[in-house]
Formats: C-alpha cells, structure tokens, sequence
C-alpha cells in the first residue's frame, strides 16, 4: 500500500507485545480520562464468557470490538493486567475457523466479518506463539478470501464499483461496510499478508463517489443526506491510503468541526469513533475541535460500573449486547490520543 511507514515492515515480522504497552506510556493521559478507559475496560473483562467470547449472540463482532478496545490501550495477549483477557478472546476467535473463512453468518453480516478479521489482524502482530501466529495468518488469509469476494461482486449500478455491503454476494455497496473492510484489508497488509495493490486502489475510488460536494460531507451510498458518521469514515480511509486531496479533505474536515456528533444521532457511538479518528488524522483545528466535543460527551456518560448506555445501533435480542458495543466502542474513542493500534498510524 502506497505511503506506509516503514514500522509497517517490521510489524509484519512481530510487533513486539511490550511496545505496545511501551507505546501506550508514551502519552499521558488526564487522570479522568486514564481512569475511565480503566474502568471501562475493568466492566468489559467481567461480561468475558468462559470461552473467550463477548456477548449472547453477535458474539464474533462483539468479541471482536473488545479484543480492540483492549489492544488500543496497550493490552496484548502477554502484557498488561488484562492479558488474559486479550489471550482468551483471541482464541476464541482464531478457534471458530468458520467455513468458507466467513464469520458474518449471524445478523452482524460483513460488519462482523470485518471487525473480526481487523482484531485478530492487529493481535497477530502482538502474538509470540509461532503455532498461534501461523493458525491466526491462516484464518485471516480466508477472511480476506472473503473480502475479495464482495468487492469482486458483479454491482448492479457503476457507482458501486469497488464497494462492499451487507453480504459478500450483495449487488450494492455502501460506504459504512466498505470503511470497515478497507480497514481490515489495511491491518491484514500491516500485519504482512500480501495484498494486492489493485484491490486496495478501488476502494478510495469508490469512497469518493459517496462525496456530496453540494453538502462537502459524505452520505451512506453517495445519495441522500450527508453525515458526520459516513464523512468521518470516508476521510479516515482516505487518510490512512494517502488518497485525501486538499480540495475534499478540506471539506469533509470542516463539515466535522461545523457538524459534530450529538446525543440521540442516528448510530451514536459509530458517529464517535468516526469522526474522532478521522480528525486525530486530519490534525488542528479539526482534532481540538472534534475531541473536546466527543471526550466531554463520553466522559459525562460513562456509567458508575464502567460501561455506557445502550442506544439503538446494535441488532439481536439481549439489551447487554448493545452495552458491550458501547462500551468498547467508547473505549477505543477515548483511546485515540494513545496512538496503540498500528492500523490507524500512518
């Protein structure tokens, strides 16, 4: 991939596991902020099942999500007091070895699939059991098998072109699944899997025809209202591939500072992680902006054991699972300053 630094070539052999505890020590965060991340996490680790996983269903993107959020922190499967914690939920998603290397057959579809294959891409580089590693490349090798796949899909539009959506086979695309799978591929190509470079220049292509510039923001599918969620999504990808101009990156930049993330958004705590990302990528004034209103927001909702309230982005039938999506989706926002997951470095 075009731009990467060259820590992506070492990653790619082994990120050693005490750098990124090493590198979460760098920053010094406000007690406040150290101590709710903590405490969020210390409320994620008692919701871990036996087995490794998170949640009652959805448990492959739920497991996902809060392997994440302690990875950002500098947790790895040997370091850090919730080592345990990370070792378990990797196995238990390098154990599921799905068929046809999918794991979106729940109602988490390509989401779930995506977040998985970004999780355990990002631990593989943390991981120093050389049996492990190589169970953990196989099963990311599959899972971008399936990537591929969806993005290969025959769309029924042009401007679908490049794009992912709800099932490897759909004929659409949409710019919220498709963030996540350009991310995955990102981390799997960090971590040292080959990539090809083909695959990795559609996506921005298609990212772009999403662009509103009548609203300079991003919308779900390139029609429609432009929000911070997508605008945030798009910008971060661009970001990440080198593929942002001054032109639109201006733009989307400003459309978050003039339209942030409020209490009751549609997609609340996606529309966080988001644009927080994306602006610690696009730098003052956005960042300054963008994390004071985010950081105020989380920090006052934190609940007294830790977690967050459940809003309406989850699907499935057990209320708990929407409070693990917040609370590690909360986790890995407030985590952004740390700089931890080599995915979001550039």
């Amino acid at each position: 991939m075009r731009g990467l630094p060259i820590l992506f070539a070492t990653f790619a052999f082994v990120f050693p596991p005490l750098a990124l505890a090493q590198a979460a020590k760098t920053t010094t965060l406000p007690p406040t902020l150290d101590r709710t991340i903590n405490s969020g996490l210390t409320w994620l680790q008692k919701q871990q099942k036996d087995d490794g996983s998170f949640g009652s269903d959805l448990k492959p993107a739920l497991t996902g999500l809060s392997l994440l959020s302690f990875l950002a922190s500098g947790h790895t499967p040997e370091v850090g007091r919730f080592g345990v914690t990370v070792r378990t939920a990797a196995d238990y998603l390098a154990n599921l070895n799905p068929e046809g290397g999918y794991f979106g057959r729940d109602e988490s579809r390509m989401y779930g699939h995506c977040i998985v294959t970004l999780a355990l891409a990002e631990v593989y580089g943390t991981e120093v059991d050389e049996i492990q590693r190589r169970r953990i490349r196989a099963t990311l090798e599959k899972a971008l098998k399936v990537i591929y796949a969806g993005q290969d899909t025959r769309k029924e539009k042009p401007q679908f072109e490049g794009g992912w959506r709800y099932q490897p086979q759909s004929s659409d695309s949409d710019l919220s699944v498709s963030a996540w799978a350009m991310i995955a591929m990102r981390a799997c190509e960090s971590a040292g899997l080959p990539v090809p470079k083909a695959r990795v220049d559609r996506a921005p292509a298609y990212m772009r025809r999403c662009y509103r510039p009548e609203q300079r923001g991003f919308s779900y599918q390139g029609e429609g209202e432009a929000n911070a969620a997508m605008t945030g999504a798009a910008l971060l990808n661009l970001y990440l591939l080198d593929a942002v101009d001054a032109e639109l990156g201006g733009a989307a930049t400003k459309f978050l500072i003039d339209k942030p993330v409020r209490d009751g958004a549609q997609h609340y705590y996606y529309g966080l992680y988001y644009t927080t990302q994306a602006a610690f990528q696009a730098g003052d004034p956005a960042w300054a902006a963008v994390w004071k209103n985010n950081s105020e927001q989380l920090l006052a909702a934190a609940q007294k054991d830790g977690s967050w309230p459940a809003k309406p982005d989850v699907p499935g039938n057990d209320p708990k699972n929407a409070k693990i999506y917040a609370t590690a989706m909360s986790v890995l926002t407030l985590s952004v300053p740390l700089r931890v997951l080599p995915i979001y470095q550039r």
